[in-house]
């Protein structure tokens, strides 16, 4: 069995496949009727003329061969009958060869041939016989002008067929592609944080009804999932609230008690910190599960110098091991537009994952204008840096919760984080 030959595999096939795909929809439907319509039309116009062709050339031959006949016939009653000799028709014997051009009088007998000769344009037909080879010419100049002309009137024909051709595919085209295009406008501007949101309605008894209704199915279950952990985010954040309440009374009571005996007030401030960071995690998860506008300007300010100070001793409290180093810039304070929960729980997620995750004993937290950068020892793969707003981490494992809620609280706000290699190690930079 032949092996079928793939067409894109030559170059200029695949040239053109390529453009023909990088088309919008609108114009590929367009462009293959227009080419359907040219193709035909130029197929079936070189048919007819082929066939009008052959037509004239069968008749023509046959009205001299039967010219032909008739002089021989004459011929035979009279051998000294003169050939015909007209405007258009002329016979010549082997005898009056001297009156032929000699291209015409080297014509094989049997067949017709079409000639020019002296600015005419003349159909030969050349016979032996028993009168020796008799060669019969007419003068077809007139009718070649006019199938020049009825070829012009044809190309004029297919030329304003594919034209109108054209118009039609680019309307029907437009009307086709019509549903498509209200379709895509309406779900461009579906606002995502916009519930309950129904598109089915609008396109009942469309072709895309069916795909309008899939999407009202998705965005159906969406809402569900979007709402059910709205609810459930904001019903543990508010249930936590109680309880750390409860808890940072009796460790503040329990400080009082215990202010003469150090040990015991060193277990306090780690437990005292510890109830801090969880509600300042609540209140992250309370305040991004209310879907609030990024970049919207917020009641709360604070200076993220204080902050950054406050995180990196808790962090040492943590991590004795471990040296933070703490550069800020002597150029006054560094005011964002945001409750200092949000900050804390940025700056201390960055920190703590530097802790963990490096390789080193040195961790760096430096603030330059409004820049925040922390930085360890270590480095991440490439692919890894595509990740850098879901990981800040040397180990391939590492991940978290943590720069999860980062990610989201710089999207929240307006800030940028990145992550990426440094001779240093790996870099952590969020831009205020």
């Amino acid at each position: 069995m032949a092996r079928a030959i793939d067409l894109r595999r030559i170059p200029f096939v695949s040239r053109l496949a390529t453009r023909y795909e990088r088309l919008s929809l609108r114009a590929r439907i367009a462009g293959t009727m227009i080419v359907l319509v040219a193709i035909a039309g130029t197929v079936l116009s070189a048919w007819a003329y082929l066939a009008d062709e052959r037509l004239k050339r069968n008749i023509t031959f046959d009205l001299l061969s039967e010219e032909l006949t008739h002089y021989e016939q004459r011929m035979r009653v009279d051998r000294g009958a003169e050939p015909l000799r007209s405007a258009r028709l002329s016979i010549y014997r082997s005898s009056d060869l001297a009156e032929l051009p000699r291209h015409i009088a080297m014509l094989r007998p049997g067949d017709m041939h079409r000639v020019r000769s002296e600015g005419r344009l003349l159909d030969v037909l050349v016979r032996d016989g028993d009168f020796g080879r008799l060669y019969i010419t007419y003068d077809v100049t007139t009718h070649a002008r006019q199938e020049l002309l009825a070829i012009l009137v044809l190309v004029l024909g297919v030329a304003a067929i594919v034209t109108l051709a054209g118009l039609a595919a680019v309307a029907i085209s437009r009307r086709l592609v019509e549903p498509v295009t209200a379709l895509a406008d309406r779900l461009t501007q579906i606002d995502p944080e916009q519930r309950h949101v129904r598109i089915g309605a609008q396109f009942a008894g469309n072709e895309l009804a069916p795909i309008a209704r899939s999407v009202d199915a998705f965005m159906e279950r969406l809402d569900g999932f979007v709402e059910r952990e709205q609810s459930f985010t904001a019903t543990a954040s508010h249930e936590l609230r109680s309880p750390l309440a409860v808890m940072r009374g009796a460790v503040e009571l329990l400080e009082a008690h215990a202010a003469d005996r150090p040990s015991a007030a060193k277990a306090l401030a780690r437990i005292q910190r510890a109830v801090r960071d969880m509600s300042e995690f609540t209140d992250a998860l309370l305040a991004l599960s209310r879907e609030q506008h990024a970049g919207t300007a917020s009641d709360s300010h604070c200076d993220v110098h204080a902050v950054l100070a406050r995180v990196v001793e808790d962090q040492r409290s943590v991590g004795p091991d471990r040296h933070i180093v703490l550069d800020v810039a002597d150029d006054g304070s560094l005011n964002v537009a945001a409750p200092e929960s949000m900050v804390a729980m940025t700056i201390s997620n960055l920190v703590r994952n530097a802790i963990q995750h490096g390789t080193g004993t040195e961790v760096r937290c430096e603030s330059r204008g409004r820049e925040l950068i922390v930085s360890n020892a270590g480095s991440l793969p490439a692919d890894d840096l595509s990740n850098a707003t879901y990981r800040f981490t040397t180990h391939p494992a590492g991940h978290g919760m943590g720069l999860y809620l980062v990610r989201r609280i710089c999207e929240r706000y307006g800030w940028s984080v990145r992550l990426e290699n440094t001779p240093s190690g790996v870099t952590a930079t969020v831009q205020f």
